[in-house]
């Protein structure tokens, strides 16, 4: 009976080591892509949730082959560094040589991937669905439990969408009819021909999805606006009127996946809902409209002692850059700061700022002269607050 209650004890403990190891974990698999092909293989994205860089030599990763013992392991190379809220691209589809045995491609119509720390176990484990061509399997938000089907894809790169509904407006009439205005937050032109932004009705089947044109190509951090209410005729069907009391609007890729939802309160006739600064999460009544413009709220660039409302990490100023930009960020409170740049293997690059600061806003120049074109991360950390934004340098 003892050793019973012993063996008992011992397995309930091995069970709470491996359910902790799981979910105390800040490596993670983070965005999987498994329809690759040559020049563009297979890949699974690691992300660092920590505030520290983590060194994760000797951590593997495997499918279904290697969890059963019939392929070898794929094991990160020694001195790989991962910074705090970075990511590093693992390219699993890699046997291109007899000498090279520990590749494996992923299946496109699904199957489950492990990651294993340098110890041996096992700190992640993904399931992975049929995917679409141009489409991955990602947590959003970056190291959640949440996952979506994702397109564009993002990797390296954080897992918000690239491509959001930036601006509406709800209160048009005859020669201003209403409008949403589309934000592309990536360093390329995408090609959103296809996609579709619908309101309730659209949603739930009784009006048709109202779909972008053929080639429609939103430049850089650029926009494109669509007048949503024209049913103008009865050959015109998928428009529809956004309500000015509020609604629900939805935008979903040309492969039919849900990309960016909107809740929209009630506006004035001068005013409309728009996220400050473009492409983040937050949300204002604006006025006056910015329609096809930036939404403002990200460019100050000077040091200021004015109170400000939140911690933040601003996008650097300019972006695209060559060779130097600015990078903006506000402090709550006096705190240690450090801000510094790596690059995409997780190198330190530059640190711009490691010491007391005040509250307020702050900002800092980041030269490149020297370094190679790409992106770049720029990590701030202080005692209450870490974030990363990307740096593009194209010279």
């Amino acid at each position: 009976m003892k050793r019973s209650i012993l063996f008992l004890a011992i397995l309930v403990l091995l069970c709470a080591t491996t359910l902790i190891s799981y979910g105390q974990s800040s490596v993670k698999m983070n965005e999987v892509f498994t329809r690759g092909t040559a020049g563009n293989l297979d890949w699974i994205e690691i992300y660092n949730g920590a505030a520290t860089q983590l060194d994760v030599s000797g951590y593997k990763i495997y499918d279904t082959g290697g969890q059963g013992g019939t392929k070898t392991k794929k094991a990160l190379p020694a001195g790989t560094i991962v910074p705090p809220k970075g990511f590093y691209v693992v390219i699993t589809d890699t046997n291109t040589s007899a000498s090279i045995v520990d590749g494996f491609g992923l299946s496109s119509g699904g199957e489950t991937v492990w990651l294993e720390n340098a110890s041996g176990t096992v700190i992640d484990s993904v399931v992975i669905p049929a995917l679409g061509l141009d489409t991955s399997w990602a947590r959003k938000p970056d190291g959640s439990t949440n996952f979506v089907k994702l397109s564009p894809m993002t990797r390296g790169t954080n897992n918000e969408p690239l491509i959001v509904m930036n601006e509406v407006y709800s209160r048009g009439a005859a020669g201003n009819l209403d409008w949403i205005e589309i934000y592309n937050g990536a360093a390329v032109q995408i090609d959103v021909g296809g996609y579709k932004i619908y309101d309730a009705g659209g949603q739930g089947g009784t009006k048709p999805k109202k779909a972008l044109p053929a080639g429609t190509l939103i430049p850089s951090k650029g926009y494109y606006v669509v007048i949503t209410d024209t049913n103008t005729s009865a050959s015109i069907l998928d428009g529809f009127g956004l309500s000015s009391g509020g609604e629900t609007v939805w935008l979903e890729n040309a492969g039919g996946f849900i990309i960016d939802s909107v809740v929209i309160p009630a506006l004035g006739v001068d005013t409309s809902w728009a996220r400050q600064p473009d492409g983040t999460v937050t949300f204002v009544k604006l006025s006056p409209l910015t329609r096809g413009v930036t939404n403002g709220g990200s460019t100050a660039v000077e040091e200021q002692e004015a109170i400000v409302s939140r911690y933040a990490l601003h996008q650097n100023y300019p972006n695209p850059f060559n060779p130097t930009t600015t990078i903006s960020y506000d402090m709550l409170t006096a705190s240690e700061v450090s801000v510094k740049v790596y690059d995409m293997l997780g190198r330190e690059v530059a640190t711009l700022v490691d010491g007391q600061q005040s509250a307020g806003r702050h900002a800092v120049t980041f030269d490149a002269r020297g370094l190679a074109s790409g992106v770049y991360l720029c990590r701030l950390s202080s005692a209450n607050f870490a974030a990363t934004t990307r740096l593009l340098l194209m010279k």
